[in-house]
C-alpha cells in the first residue's frame, strides 16, 4: 500500500481519478480507508489516504509526472461537480 495526503477541496472521486486513473475505483478507497465514511462530499485537507498504485503508464502516473492535484470540491451543493454556480441551461437555473 502507499499513501497520499489530501489538498484542499478533493473529493473520493477527485482522488480515484488521481490515484487510480479513473473514477470507478471510489468504492475501493473507501474500502481501504474505514476513517472515510461517505461517498459525497470534500475529504478535509492533511487526510492520509492508502492506495495500491497501479504499474506502467496510467493517467495517474501522467498526473503525478505533470505535478497536477485534482480538485473539482467548490462549497457548491453540487460539491465535486467543479461548478462554482451549478448547471445554467437556456437562462434557467
Amino acid at each position: 500500500m502507499a499513501t497520499y495526503i489530501t489538498t484542499n477541496g478533493q473529493t473520493i472521486f477527485d482522488l480515484s481519478l488521481q490515484l487510480y486513473g479513473d473514477t470507478s475505483n471510489a468504492v475501493k478507497i473507501l474500502s481501504d480507508n474505514p476513517t472515510l465514511n461517505s461517498i459525497a462530499g470534500v475529504i478535509p485537507p492533511g487526510t492520509v489516504i492508502e492506495y495500491t498504485p497501479r504499474e506502467g503508464f496510467t493517467v495517474a502516473q501522467y498526473f503525478e509526472d505533470k505535478k497536477t492535484i485534482v480538485n473539482t470540491g467548490t462549497g457548491n451543493p453540487l460539491q465535486g461537480s467543479g461548478f462554482d454556480l451549478g448547471f445554467q441551461i437556456n437562462g434557467f437555473n
